[in-house]
Protein backbone atom coordinates (compact mmCIF):
# COMPACT_ATOMS: atom_id res chain seq x y z
CA UNK A 1 0.00 0.00 0.00
CA UNK A 2 1.37 3.01 -1.05
CA UNK A 3 2.21 5.47 1.72
CA UNK A 4 -0.26 8.34 0.96
CA UNK A 5 -3.02 5.83 1.23
CA UNK A 6 -1.63 4.70 4.46
CA UNK A 7 -2.28 8.21 5.75
CA UNK A 8 -5.25 8.72 4.20
CA UNK A 9 -6.62 5.62 6.30
CA UNK A 10 -5.07 6.92 9.63
CA UNK A 11 -6.82 10.33 8.83
CA UNK A 12 -9.86 9.04 8.37
CA UNK A 13 -9.50 6.72 11.34
CA UNK A 14 -8.73 9.95 13.50
CA UNK A 15 -11.65 11.30 12.37
CA UNK A 16 -13.83 8.68 13.41
CA UNK A 17 -12.20 8.28 16.60
CA UNK A 18 -12.68 12.17 17.19
CA UNK A 19 -16.67 11.60 16.99
CA UNK A 20 -17.81 10.52 20.48
CA UNK A 21 -15.66 12.63 22.16
CA UNK A 22 -18.03 16.52 21.66
CA UNK A 23 -19.91 16.04 24.67
CA UNK A 24 -19.56 19.28 26.11
CA UNK A 25 -21.12 20.90 22.30
CA UNK A 26 -24.37 18.40 22.54
CA UNK A 27 -24.88 17.98 25.78
CA UNK A 28 -26.73 21.56 26.25
CA UNK A 29 -29.73 19.75 24.00
CA UNK A 30 -29.61 16.76 25.64
CA UNK A 31 -29.72 18.29 29.39
CA UNK A 32 -33.84 19.12 28.84
CA UNK A 33 -34.63 15.59 28.13
CA UNK A 34 -32.26 13.76 31.17
CA UNK A 35 -33.75 17.01 33.46
CA UNK A 36 -37.47 15.68 32.53
CA UNK A 37 -36.40 12.48 33.56
CA UNK A 38 -35.42 13.10 36.45
CA UNK A 39 -38.10 15.38 37.37
CA UNK A 40 -40.52 12.68 36.48
CA UNK A 41 -38.94 10.03 38.32
CA UNK A 42 -37.93 11.91 41.34
CA UNK A 43 -39.85 9.85 43.91
CA UNK A 44 -37.89 6.90 42.62
CA UNK A 45 -34.15 8.34 42.93
CA UNK A 46 -32.17 8.09 45.94
CA UNK A 47 -29.49 10.62 45.57
CA UNK A 48 -30.27 13.74 43.22
CA UNK A 49 -27.57 15.36 41.11
CA UNK A 50 -28.17 18.00 39.30
CA UNK A 51 -27.33 17.27 35.69
CA UNK A 52 -25.20 19.92 35.13
CA UNK A 53 -22.79 17.98 37.00
CA UNK A 54 -22.18 15.74 34.05
CA UNK A 55 -20.13 17.96 31.95
CA UNK A 56 -18.50 19.37 34.27
CA UNK A 57 -16.90 16.34 35.72
CA UNK A 58 -16.43 15.12 31.87
CA UNK A 59 -14.23 18.27 31.64
CA UNK A 60 -12.65 17.70 34.56
CA UNK A 61 -11.79 14.38 34.33
CA UNK A 62 -10.48 14.93 30.98
CA UNK A 63 -7.52 16.95 32.21
CA UNK A 64 -6.66 13.98 34.66
CA UNK A 65 -7.17 11.70 31.81
CA UNK A 66 -4.33 13.15 29.70
CA UNK A 67 -1.71 12.90 32.39
CA UNK A 68 -2.46 9.02 32.22
CA UNK A 69 -1.45 9.15 28.71
CA UNK A 70 1.95 8.74 29.03
CA UNK A 71 2.69 5.89 31.25
CA UNK A 72 0.04 4.04 29.81
CA UNK A 73 1.66 4.26 26.18
CA UNK A 74 4.89 3.35 27.48
CA UNK A 75 3.54 -0.02 29.67
CA UNK A 76 0.99 -0.93 26.38
CA UNK A 77 1.98 0.70 23.34
CA UNK A 78 -0.37 3.38 21.92
CA UNK A 79 -2.47 1.28 19.76
CA UNK A 80 -3.76 -0.83 22.88
CA UNK A 81 -4.10 2.06 24.52
CA UNK A 82 -6.38 3.89 22.25
CA UNK A 83 -8.28 0.96 21.44
CA UNK A 84 -8.46 0.42 25.07
CA UNK A 85 -10.04 4.25 25.49
CA UNK A 86 -12.10 3.77 22.88
CA UNK A 87 -13.76 0.45 24.47
CA UNK A 88 -14.28 2.21 27.95
CA UNK A 89 -16.04 5.29 25.90
CA UNK A 90 -18.27 3.33 24.63
CA UNK A 91 -18.85 1.23 27.72
CA UNK A 92 -19.30 4.66 29.42
CA UNK A 93 -22.13 5.64 27.08
CA UNK A 94 -23.86 2.09 26.53
CA UNK A 95 -24.20 1.71 30.65
CA UNK A 96 -26.37 4.72 30.60
CA UNK A 97 -28.83 2.98 29.58
CA UNK A 98 -28.80 1.71 33.43
CA UNK A 99 -27.33 4.18 35.63
CA UNK A 100 -29.89 7.16 33.93
CA UNK A 101 -31.63 5.57 37.17
CA UNK A 102 -29.30 6.66 39.76
CA UNK A 103 -28.04 10.24 38.76
CA UNK A 104 -24.79 10.08 40.77
CA UNK A 105 -23.79 6.62 38.80
CA UNK A 106 -24.34 8.58 35.69
CA UNK A 107 -22.34 11.69 36.61
CA UNK A 108 -19.51 9.55 37.28
CA UNK A 109 -19.77 6.98 34.69
CA UNK A 110 -21.09 8.64 31.84
CA UNK A 111 -19.20 11.97 32.66
CA UNK A 112 -16.09 10.58 34.26
CA UNK A 113 -15.24 7.59 33.01
CA UNK A 114 -15.94 8.57 29.87
CA UNK A 115 -13.60 11.87 29.96
CA UNK A 116 -11.18 10.16 31.33
CA UNK A 117 -11.02 7.98 28.13
CA UNK A 118 -11.75 10.97 25.89
CA UNK A 119 -8.57 12.71 27.22
CA UNK A 120 -6.43 9.53 26.64
CA UNK A 121 -7.67 9.18 23.48
CA UNK A 122 -7.61 12.16 22.11
CA UNK A 123 -3.75 13.47 23.04
CA UNK A 124 -3.04 9.81 21.31
CA UNK A 125 -4.80 9.92 18.02
CA UNK A 126 -3.22 14.01 17.67
CA UNK A 127 0.29 12.12 18.47
CA UNK A 128 -0.15 9.85 16.33
CA UNK A 129 -0.92 12.29 13.72
CA UNK A 130 2.17 14.45 14.45
CA UNK A 131 3.86 11.01 13.87
CA UNK A 132 2.78 9.73 10.59
CA UNK A 133 2.61 12.62 9.21
CA UNK A 134 4.87 15.01 10.14
CA UNK A 135 4.98 17.26 6.99
CA UNK A 136 1.70 18.19 7.16
CA UNK A 137 0.86 18.47 10.64
CA UNK A 138 -1.55 21.06 10.97
CA UNK A 139 -3.68 20.30 8.13
CA UNK A 140 -3.94 16.47 9.67
CA UNK A 141 -4.84 18.23 13.07
CA UNK A 142 -7.16 20.68 11.17
CA UNK A 143 -9.09 17.91 9.33
CA UNK A 144 -9.32 15.37 12.71
CA UNK A 145 -10.99 18.40 14.33
CA UNK A 146 -13.71 17.84 12.47
CA UNK A 147 -14.71 15.31 13.96
CA UNK A 148 -15.88 16.57 17.16
CA UNK A 149 -17.98 18.77 15.06
CA UNK A 150 -19.71 16.37 13.16
CA UNK A 151 -20.35 13.87 16.06
CA UNK A 152 -21.95 16.79 17.83
CA UNK A 153 -24.19 17.55 14.81
CA UNK A 154 -24.87 13.74 14.59
CA UNK A 155 -25.97 13.30 18.08
CA UNK A 156 -28.11 16.70 18.70
CA UNK A 157 -29.89 14.84 15.57
CA UNK A 158 -29.99 11.18 17.34
CA UNK A 159 -31.59 12.52 20.42
CA UNK A 160 -34.18 14.21 19.08
CA UNK A 161 -35.05 11.17 16.56
CA UNK A 162 -35.04 8.69 19.75
CA UNK A 163 -36.53 10.89 22.32
CA UNK A 164 -38.99 13.27 20.68
CA UNK A 165 -39.55 11.98 16.92
CA UNK A 166 -42.99 13.55 17.57
CA UNK A 167 -42.08 16.89 18.43
CA UNK A 168 -44.15 17.15 21.62
CA UNK A 169 -43.60 20.61 23.72
CA UNK A 170 -42.31 20.69 27.05
CA UNK A 171 -45.47 21.91 28.82
CA UNK A 172 -44.98 21.54 32.84
CA UNK A 173 -43.53 24.66 34.33
CA UNK A 174 -41.96 24.52 38.01
CA UNK A 175 -40.32 26.75 40.01
CA UNK A 176 -40.21 28.83 36.87
CA UNK A 177 -38.41 25.76 34.69
CA UNK A 178 -40.15 23.88 31.72
CA UNK A 179 -39.80 20.14 31.65
CA UNK A 180 -41.27 17.26 29.11
CA UNK A 181 -44.31 15.57 30.63
CA UNK A 182 -44.85 12.98 28.00
CA UNK A 183 -44.30 9.59 29.63
CA UNK A 184 -43.65 8.24 26.32
CA UNK A 185 -41.19 11.10 25.91
CA UNK A 186 -39.61 10.13 29.13
CA UNK A 187 -39.31 6.49 28.47
CA UNK A 188 -37.10 6.93 25.00
CA UNK A 189 -34.35 8.91 27.26
CA UNK A 190 -32.99 5.62 28.05
CA UNK A 191 -32.74 4.26 25.13
CA UNK A 192 -31.07 6.97 23.63
CA UNK A 193 -27.59 6.02 25.80
CA UNK A 194 -28.10 2.56 23.72
CA UNK A 195 -28.47 4.05 19.96
CA UNK A 196 -25.80 6.52 20.63
CA UNK A 197 -23.52 3.92 22.44
CA UNK A 198 -23.84 1.84 19.25
CA UNK A 199 -22.94 5.01 16.91
CA UNK A 200 -19.52 5.25 19.27
CA UNK A 201 -18.51 1.70 19.26
CA UNK A 202 -18.59 1.30 15.83
CA UNK A 203 -17.05 4.63 15.41
CA UNK A 204 -14.01 4.46 17.60
CA UNK A 205 -13.52 0.56 16.77
CA UNK A 206 -13.58 0.73 13.11
CA UNK A 207 -11.47 4.29 13.82
CA UNK A 208 -8.90 2.80 15.70
CA UNK A 209 -8.54 -0.36 13.24
CA UNK A 210 -8.11 2.63 10.55
CA UNK A 211 -5.38 4.19 12.07
CA UNK A 212 -3.33 0.35 12.82
CA UNK A 213 -3.63 -0.41 9.99
CA UNK A 214 -2.46 2.28 8.55
CA UNK A 215 0.47 3.60 10.73
CA UNK A 216 2.16 0.58 11.83
CA UNK A 217 4.03 0.25 8.63
CA UNK A 218 4.63 3.85 8.95
CA UNK A 219 5.69 3.98 12.42
CA UNK A 220 8.10 0.44 11.65
CA UNK A 221 9.61 2.58 8.95
CA UNK A 222 10.28 5.33 10.83
CA UNK A 223 11.96 3.96 13.45
CA UNK A 224 13.78 1.64 10.87
CA UNK A 225 15.12 5.12 9.32
CA UNK A 226 15.90 6.62 12.69
CA UNK A 227 17.84 3.56 13.87
CA UNK A 228 19.71 3.41 10.39
CA UNK A 229 20.23 7.36 10.69
CA UNK A 230 21.94 6.91 14.22
CA UNK A 231 24.25 4.62 13.15
CA UNK A 232 25.22 6.40 10.29
CA UNK A 233 26.37 9.84 11.30
CA UNK A 234 28.46 7.41 14.20
CA UNK A 235 30.10 5.86 11.46
CA UNK A 236 30.66 8.82 10.08
CA UNK A 237 31.85 10.67 12.89
CA UNK A 238 34.18 7.60 13.89
CA UNK A 239 35.40 7.91 9.95
CA UNK A 240 36.07 11.87 10.40
CA UNK A 241 37.80 11.47 13.75
CA UNK A 242 40.27 8.53 12.66
CA UNK A 243 41.17 10.58 9.03
CA UNK A 244 41.84 13.76 11.29
CA UNK A 245 43.96 11.72 13.66
CA UNK A 246 45.81 10.04 10.82
CA UNK A 247 46.62 13.67 9.01
CA UNK A 248 47.43 15.18 12.56
CA UNK A 249 50.12 12.35 12.97
CA UNK A 250 51.67 12.61 9.33
CA UNK A 251 51.67 16.16 8.98
CA UNK A 252 53.83 15.76 12.86
CA UNK A 253 56.08 13.09 11.35
CA UNK A 254 57.11 15.09 8.26
CA UNK A 255 57.77 18.16 10.69
CA UNK A 256 59.83 15.92 12.60
CA UNK A 257 61.84 14.76 9.69
CA UNK A 258 62.35 18.20 8.57
CA UNK A 259 63.21 19.55 11.75
CA UNK A 260 66.31 17.17 12.09
CA UNK A 261 67.45 17.25 9.22
CA UNK A 262 67.75 21.12 9.22
CA UNK A 263 69.87 21.22 12.78
CA UNK A 264 71.84 18.60 11.23
CA UNK A 265 72.83 20.60 7.99
CA UNK A 266 72.35 24.06 9.41
CA UNK A 267 73.16 24.02 13.08
CA UNK A 268 73.95 27.72 13.03
CA UNK A 269 70.21 28.49 12.25
CA UNK A 270 68.54 25.36 13.93
CA UNK A 271 65.93 27.74 16.00
CA UNK A 272 64.94 29.56 13.29
CA UNK A 273 64.23 26.43 10.79
CA UNK A 274 62.76 24.51 14.40
CA UNK A 275 59.95 27.47 14.12
CA UNK A 276 59.21 27.70 11.26
CA UNK A 277 58.76 23.74 10.52
CA UNK A 278 56.14 24.32 13.66
CA UNK A 279 54.63 26.67 12.35
CA UNK A 280 54.56 24.92 8.72
CA UNK A 281 53.47 22.01 10.67
CA UNK A 282 50.40 23.66 12.20
CA UNK A 283 49.03 25.56 9.12
CA UNK A 284 49.52 21.52 7.36
CA UNK A 285 47.49 20.34 9.92
CA UNK A 286 44.77 22.91 9.79
CA UNK A 287 44.08 22.63 6.41
CA UNK A 288 44.19 18.73 7.00
CA UNK A 289 41.01 18.88 9.51
CA UNK A 290 38.03 20.95 7.66
CA UNK A 291 35.70 18.52 8.73
CA UNK A 292 36.81 18.73 12.56
CA UNK A 293 36.67 22.25 12.07
CA UNK A 294 33.54 22.53 10.94
CA UNK A 295 31.75 20.13 13.14
CA UNK A 296 33.50 21.90 15.89
CA UNK A 297 32.00 25.08 15.10
CA UNK A 298 28.67 23.40 14.25
CA UNK A 299 28.55 21.48 18.08
CA UNK A 300 29.78 25.59 19.24
CA UNK A 301 26.60 27.15 17.42
CA UNK A 302 24.32 24.53 18.49
CA UNK A 303 25.85 24.68 21.76
CA UNK A 304 24.77 28.52 21.92
CA UNK A 305 21.66 27.94 20.51
CA UNK A 306 20.51 25.82 23.56
CA UNK A 307 22.11 28.30 25.81
CA UNK A 308 19.84 30.78 24.53
CA UNK A 309 16.64 28.61 24.87
CA UNK A 310 17.59 27.44 28.49
CA UNK A 311 17.52 31.20 29.15
CA UNK A 312 14.27 31.81 27.60
CA UNK A 313 12.18 29.25 28.72
CA UNK A 314 10.54 29.18 31.73
CA UNK A 315 9.62 26.37 34.31
CA UNK A 316 5.68 26.21 35.66
CA UNK A 317 7.05 26.17 39.05
CA UNK A 318 8.40 30.04 38.41
CA UNK A 319 5.46 30.36 36.17
CA UNK A 320 3.33 30.28 38.29
CA UNK A 321 5.21 33.17 41.05
CA UNK A 322 4.72 35.45 38.31
CA UNK A 323 1.43 38.36 38.30
CA UNK A 324 1.16 37.97 34.53
CA UNK A 325 0.15 34.02 34.61
CA UNK A 326 -2.30 34.18 37.49
CA UNK A 327 -3.69 37.38 35.51
CA UNK A 328 -4.33 35.33 32.15
CA UNK A 329 -5.42 32.19 34.34
CA UNK A 330 -7.66 34.67 36.13
CA UNK A 331 -8.88 36.08 32.68
CA UNK A 332 -9.45 32.51 31.87
CA UNK A 333 -11.47 31.57 34.74
CA UNK A 334 -13.82 34.85 35.03
CA UNK A 335 -14.69 34.38 31.36
CA UNK A 336 -15.32 31.26 30.33
CA UNK A 337 -18.96 31.70 32.53
CA UNK A 338 -20.30 32.35 28.92
CA UNK A 339 -19.15 29.46 27.12
CA UNK A 340 -20.25 27.09 29.81
CA UNK A 341 -23.86 28.56 30.38
CA UNK A 342 -24.41 29.08 26.59
CA UNK A 343 -23.69 25.92 25.59
CA UNK A 344 -25.77 23.56 28.50
CA UNK A 345 -28.47 26.23 29.18
CA UNK A 346 -29.40 27.71 25.94
CA UNK A 347 -32.31 25.29 25.23
CA UNK A 348 -33.09 24.65 28.62
CA UNK A 349 -33.77 28.64 29.04
CA UNK A 350 -35.23 29.15 25.43
CA UNK A 351 -38.36 26.61 26.19
CA UNK A 352 -39.79 29.18 28.61
CA UNK A 353 -40.62 31.36 25.44
CA UNK A 354 -39.97 28.95 22.30
CA UNK A 355 -42.41 25.56 22.64
CA UNK A 356 -41.04 23.77 19.52
CA UNK A 357 -38.56 21.60 20.23
CA UNK A 358 -37.73 20.75 16.77
CA UNK A 359 -36.69 24.37 16.06
CA UNK A 360 -34.20 24.57 19.25
CA UNK A 361 -32.80 21.27 18.12
CA UNK A 362 -32.35 22.91 14.28
CA UNK A 363 -30.52 25.95 16.00
CA UNK A 364 -28.55 23.77 18.27
CA UNK A 365 -27.46 22.23 14.75
CA UNK A 366 -26.95 24.81 12.91
CA UNK A 367 -24.64 26.72 15.41
CA UNK A 368 -22.23 23.75 15.33
CA UNK A 369 -21.91 23.68 11.91
CA UNK A 370 -20.94 27.54 12.11
CA UNK A 371 -17.79 26.54 14.47
CA UNK A 372 -15.58 24.67 11.40
CA UNK A 373 -16.23 28.06 9.75
CA UNK A 374 -14.88 30.47 12.63
CA UNK A 375 -12.15 28.52 14.22
CA UNK A 376 -9.82 28.94 11.59
CA UNK A 377 -10.79 32.47 11.44
CA UNK A 378 -10.16 33.34 14.79
CA UNK A 379 -6.58 31.87 13.59
CA UNK A 380 -6.12 34.27 11.03
CA UNK A 381 -7.89 37.70 13.48
CA UNK A 382 -4.81 36.51 15.94
CA UNK A 383 -2.49 36.53 13.49
CA UNK A 384 -3.74 40.37 12.17
CA UNK A 385 -4.68 41.54 15.10
CA UNK A 386 -2.67 40.17 17.80
CA UNK A 387 -4.12 37.35 20.16
CA UNK A 388 -4.49 40.17 23.05
CA UNK A 389 -6.91 42.19 21.43
CA UNK A 390 -8.82 38.84 19.27
CA UNK A 391 -9.48 37.82 23.05
CA UNK A 392 -10.52 41.03 24.12
CA UNK A 393 -13.15 41.18 21.21
CA UNK A 394 -14.18 38.27 21.11
CA UNK A 395 -15.04 37.94 25.14
CA UNK A 396 -16.86 41.85 24.70
CA UNK A 397 -19.02 40.26 22.07
CA UNK A 398 -19.81 37.12 23.75
CA UNK A 399 -20.82 39.38 26.34
CA UNK A 400 -23.05 41.69 24.65
CA UNK A 401 -25.01 38.90 22.68
CA UNK A 402 -25.58 37.10 25.56
CA UNK A 403 -26.93 40.11 27.52
CA UNK A 404 -28.97 40.47 24.52
CA UNK A 405 -30.30 36.82 24.34
CA UNK A 406 -31.45 37.85 28.18
CA UNK A 407 -34.05 40.78 26.35
CA UNK A 408 -34.64 39.16 23.30
CA UNK A 409 -36.20 35.90 24.01
CA UNK A 410 -39.64 37.20 25.80
CA UNK A 411 -39.43 40.42 23.32
CA UNK A 412 -38.68 38.89 20.27
CA UNK A 413 -38.05 34.43 19.90
CA UNK A 414 -36.48 35.01 16.27
CA UNK A 415 -34.11 37.39 17.46
CA UNK A 416 -33.15 35.36 20.23
CA UNK A 417 -32.46 32.12 17.44
CA UNK A 418 -30.11 34.49 15.80
CA UNK A 419 -28.18 35.63 19.01
CA UNK A 420 -28.17 31.79 19.57
CA UNK A 421 -26.11 30.80 16.31
CA UNK A 422 -23.89 34.43 17.08
CA UNK A 423 -23.22 33.78 20.29
CA UNK A 424 -22.35 30.06 19.81
CA UNK A 425 -19.88 30.82 17.04
CA UNK A 426 -18.39 33.50 19.26
CA UNK A 427 -18.02 31.31 22.53
CA UNK A 428 -16.87 27.96 20.85
CA UNK A 429 -13.45 29.29 20.51
CA UNK A 430 -13.03 30.57 23.84
CA UNK A 431 -10.57 27.65 25.36
CA UNK A 432 -8.44 27.98 21.70
CA UNK A 433 -8.06 31.89 22.16
CA UNK A 434 -6.60 31.19 25.41
CA UNK A 435 -4.31 28.59 24.19
CA UNK A 436 -2.86 30.62 21.88
CA UNK A 437 -2.68 33.73 24.78
CA UNK A 438 -0.88 31.60 26.86
CA UNK A 439 1.27 30.14 23.96
CA UNK A 440 2.30 33.55 23.49
CA UNK A 441 2.91 34.71 26.40
CA UNK A 442 4.67 31.86 27.97
CA UNK A 443 6.91 29.03 26.41
CA UNK A 444 4.71 25.79 24.54
CA UNK A 445 5.05 23.37 27.97
CA UNK A 446 3.84 26.17 30.13
CA UNK A 447 0.62 26.44 28.34
CA UNK A 448 -0.09 22.56 28.77
CA UNK A 449 0.58 23.30 32.60
CA UNK A 450 -1.55 25.89 32.67
CA UNK A 451 -4.21 23.88 31.07
CA UNK A 452 -4.46 21.34 33.48
CA UNK A 453 -4.33 23.62 36.33
CA UNK A 454 -6.89 25.79 34.95
CA UNK A 455 -9.50 23.34 33.51
CA UNK A 456 -9.42 22.09 37.21
CA UNK A 457 -9.56 24.86 39.02
CA UNK A 458 -12.29 26.27 36.18
CA UNK A 459 -14.20 23.68 36.26
CA UNK A 460 -15.09 23.12 39.74
CA UNK A 461 -15.47 26.96 40.47
CA UNK A 462 -18.04 27.15 37.70
CA UNK A 463 -19.81 24.00 38.70
CA UNK A 464 -19.94 24.62 42.02
CA UNK A 465 -21.51 28.35 41.30
CA UNK A 466 -23.96 27.01 39.12
CA UNK A 467 -25.03 24.42 40.57
CA UNK A 468 -25.59 26.55 43.78
CA UNK A 469 -25.41 30.43 43.92
CA UNK A 470 -25.72 31.61 40.44
CA UNK A 471 -29.09 32.36 39.88
CA UNK A 472 -28.51 32.48 36.14
CA UNK A 473 -28.07 28.93 36.05
CA UNK A 474 -31.56 28.14 37.76
CA UNK A 475 -29.97 25.32 39.62
CA UNK A 476 -31.34 25.72 43.13
CA UNK A 477 -31.60 22.44 45.44
CA UNK A 478 -34.68 21.16 45.03
CA UNK A 479 -35.18 20.26 48.29
CA UNK A 480 -35.51 23.51 49.04
CA UNK A 481 -39.50 24.45 48.83
CA UNK A 482 -38.95 28.24 49.17
CA UNK A 483 -39.01 30.58 45.43
CA UNK A 484 -35.99 32.03 44.34
CA UNK A 485 -35.24 35.51 45.53
CA UNK A 486 -34.48 38.03 43.29
CA UNK A 487 -33.57 36.63 39.72
CA UNK A 488 -36.04 34.13 38.50
CA UNK A 489 -35.57 30.62 37.44
CA UNK A 490 -32.92 32.05 34.96
CA UNK A 491 -32.55 35.87 33.99
CA UNK A 492 -36.19 37.80 34.56
CA UNK A 493 -36.43 39.74 37.48
CA UNK A 494 -38.97 38.82 40.32
CA UNK A 495 -40.89 41.39 41.27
Amino acid sequence: MRPSNRKALILTGAVLNTLPISLSSYYGNLLPYIDSYYHANRGTIGLHVDPLWIVSVFEVTLVLGMIFTSPLEHRIGIHLTIFAGDVFISFSVISGYLTIKEPLALTFIFGGLQGTSVGIVFALVVKLLLQTIPNNGGLATGVMSAGPVLGALVFIGVAFAVINPSNKEPNLTVHNKVYFADEDLIDRVPIYFLVVGAITTASTLIGAALMYFGSWKLLQNSSEEKSKGALNISIQKNTQTARSEGSVAHENSRALSRTVSTTRNYSTHAREEIMTEKNTSFTSTSRAKPEEIGRNAFQQDNQNSIELCTQDEISPRDAIKTTKFWLVWLAYVTSNHTNYLHLNLYKQYGQQAISDDSLLVTIGIISNAGMVVIRPLVGVASDRFGIRNTSIILNSASCLFMSLMVLALHICPWAYMVLIVIEYIGVSPHTMIFSLLTAFEFDLFLSIAFANVTDLWENTLKNFVSSYFDPTCSMLNKSCNADPVGLDGNYRVDK
